[in-house]
């Protein structure tokens, strides 16, 4: 079985597959924890990407279990790199684009990775990814309102808030966070089909499933998106 580990800013997510199939997936906050997890799993190969520097500590943990290749900007990938600075381009979003293009090969695609940021990653119809766009994400907005300003508190996400004029401190901060963020989505996807009408909007991250219900036009979503990208990395390599 092929292990992928992809290491997040928040969290370690892992992906068990079986002729490039999913068969498993870990999301925790311990590499010791997922190891715990693995201990009766027969693996064959190990690929990791981070978008953090892995301490030599953790990355003795994974050497436990195998014999690890680590995603770099040398590694090649299935699509094709026109990303002008390779080497700060974070692996996540390379590996959510590979993970698209192995659903909609032939045709261009934006995938929007909802996590600790929004990343925008659109590849052409030629498997040539071109690059995209980076905001924050939606606990970033709600933490840096309370950080960057004297009184505004730091409040919790709430999934059912829809309304558009907040009539309070707290309900203003949620139309802004929450409804800007969806605001902001749904105008980036607009320009993308004015420039294709065509293209394959993609889904993926955490906030994923916020985001589906807010656009709500049938994007396609897939949270397993990076972890099926590494996967099909790995399998580039052979």
């Amino acid at each position: 079985m092929n292990l992928v580990l992809d290491f997040g800013n928040t969290r370690i997510k892992a992906g068990l597959f079986e002729n490039d199939i999913l068969k498993k997936t870990l999301v925790e906050f311990d590499m010791l924890e997922i190891i715990s997890a693995l201990k009766n799993f027969e693996i064959d190969k190990i690929f990791v990407a981070s978008v953090v520097e892995l301490p030599m500590e953790t990355i003795k943990e994974i050497e436990k279990i195998g014999n690890p290749n680590f995603f770099n900007a040398t590694t090649p990938t299935p699509v094709s790199n026109f990303y002008q600075s390779v080497n700060t381009l974070g692996s996540d979003r390379l590996a959510a684009v590979c993970g698209a293009y192995q659903l909609f090969k032939g045709s261009a695609f934006l995938v929007i990775d909802a996590g600790t940021c929004i990343k925008y990653n659109y590849t052409d119809k030629n498997g040539n990814f071109i690059g995209g766009g980076i905001s924050p994400g939606l606990a970033m907005r709600f933490k840096a309102m309370n950080k960057f300003t004297n009184k505004l508190p730091l409040i919790a996400f709430d999934e059912n808030y829809h309304d558009l004029i907040g009539n309070n401190t707290q309900s203003s901060i949620r139309m802004g966070a929450q409804l800007g963020m969806i605001a902001e989505v749904r105008g980036i996807i607009e320009q993308y089909k004015q420039m294709d009408a065509s293209i394959n909007i993609v889904l993926t991250g955490g906030d994923t499933a916020f985001l589906q219900k807010g656009l709500k036009n049938g994007i396609f979503a897939d949270p397993d998106l990076i972890l099926k990208g590494l996967n099909s990395i790995l399998n580039y390599q052979q």
